[in-house]
């Protein structure tokens, strides 16, 4: 996926986990089918979306929201001076 400025993961982990969690309900899906789609264990899942998984990267939060039909899409920009 790429290297992300320390600072900046745990607030792109979360709006992946925000935009997975909101197409989930919007589609009522579980999270045992999510698992099922992106062929993960559903404690996995779970852990991953609760955000109790220690070491969980941002990779396999992408896998889980192409799973489920969503693109990521990444924008980079200069940092303001």
């Amino acid at each position: 996926m790429g290297d992300f400025p320390e600072t900046q993961v745990p607030e792109i982990k979360q709006k992946l986990t925000n935009a997975i969690l909101n197409e989930m309900k919007k589609r009522s899906l579980s999270q045992g089918k999510v698992a099922t789609l992106v062929g993960l264990d559903r404690r996995n899942v779970n852990k991953t979306l609760r955000g109790t998984e220690r070491g969980i990267s941002i990779d396999q939060l992408v896998r889980i929201a192409n799973g489920i039909g969503l693109n990521v899409d990444l924008i980079i920009k200069k940092n303001k001076d």
